[in-house]
């Protein structure tokens, strides 16, 4: 009887480990990643972006998002924005910023925070003249898109230490890359803006949380003096390969 049972167990476990490495996620980050990046299939992310400057942290944007997969990449995304105004240094050249939600879809995107002027009567959303993945308020929060298979793989390249990569990354080498940065930070592709980066993966090889942070200054015009602050952005990303369905504002919510 003892040696039925004990017979049972092994025949038990040997069926365990081998139905480990099936189950498992793969080894390689990339590969994980790209096992994801299936039509209607997406992951939601949150971020948080301060102004670090003289020992002092002031948060100023927060977001919520979801990004939509399509057969090459991320297809559409759907971003909405709470942004909290300062005034003081480099705030004061932000005063046309405003919290408001962007919608990226085919090509165009839709805001309900257009940068210039105010949305007609009975109209929720402006097309963007620049197809830009999170509005004006993108450009100051996550520029960086672990999401893209090409992005992670050149961030994979950083300093490792456990599941943490770090290292640094500039726009020119980002927009080389990086569609999502190309349509975050139109008109950057050649500048050598520095952006230092930490980026940390799940038990299942995907990205869990993104820090990145670049000198404030980078925001304004060359010779405009905003001191030495840095904006950092946290993000984090969970629900890898959840069902997601993006669609365009109805056209007649749409001004124009």
């Amino acid at each position: 009887m003892k040696r039925t049972i004990a017979g049972a167990l092994v025949a038990a476990m040997a069926m365990l480990v081998a139905a480990t490495p099936a189950e498992a996620a793969p080894a390689d980050p990339v590969r994980a990643l790209k096992a994801k990046l299936v039509a209607g299939k997406g992951v939601k992310f949150t971020d948080v972006t301060s102004l670090l400057q003289d020992s002092e942290k002031v948060t100023f944007l927060k977001r919520a998002g979801t990004l939509q997969f399509g057969r090459s990449g991320i297809a559409a995304s759907d971003i909405t924005a709470d942004y909290t105004r300062y005034q003081g240094g480099i705030f004061d050249h932000m005063y046309t910023l405003k919290s408001g939600r962007t919608i990226m879809v085919g090509g165009r995107s839709y805001s309900t925070n257009p940068m210039a002027g105010e949305l007609p009567d009975g109209k929720k959303w402006a097309r963007d003249v620049i197809c830009m993945t999170g509005g004006w308020l993108g450009m100051f929060s996550q520029v960086v898109n672990p999401a893209e298979s090409a992005t992670l793989k050149v961030l994979l390249k950083g300093k490792k230490q456990g599941r943490t990569y770090s290292g640094k990354i500039t726009y020119s080498a980002l927009a080389k890359v990086s569609p999502w940065f190309r349509a975050s930070v139109p008109f950057s592709s050649k500048e050598k803006t520095a952006v230092t980066y930490q980026l940390t993966l799940g038990p299942d090889n995907l990205p869990s949380k993104l820090v990145t942070s670049h000198l404030a200054s980078s925001h304004v015009a060359e010779g405009v003096e905003v001191g030495d602050g840095r904006f950092s952005t946290e993000t984090r990303y969970r629900g890898w390969g959840s069902r997601v369905s993006i669609s365009a504002p109805p056209k007649n919510q749409i001004a124009g």
